[in-house]
């Protein structure tokens, strides 16, 4: 057990191994590499507009899997501290 600067008695939880959320955002990077121009072949393919297609596939796309990388490295983390 430890003491808080606030005086709360709070004791040390398991060790969390850190490689596995690494792991979870170097795929989402290789991810991205491998999908994003077969992302933007589909938005092509439906008539998209080609400045709209690039934002998809170049902004969208990274920010959707960096944030379901996190959602998933959460939800490891909330059942692994249980």
């Amino acid at each position: 057990m430890s003491e808080t600067l606030v005086g709360r008695q709070e004791k040390q939880g398991r060790y969390f191994p850190m490689w596995i959320e690494r792991l979870l955002l170097v795929s989402a990077i290789f991810a991205m590499y491998l999908f994003h121009s077969d992302v933007g072949d589909f938005f092509q393919s439906q008539g998209t507009p080609t400045w709209l297609t690039f934002i998809i596939e170049w902004c969208l796309l990274p920010i959707l899997l960096l944030v379901l990388s996190e959602l998933i490295s959460r939800i490891m983390q909330a059942i692994h501290s249980d």
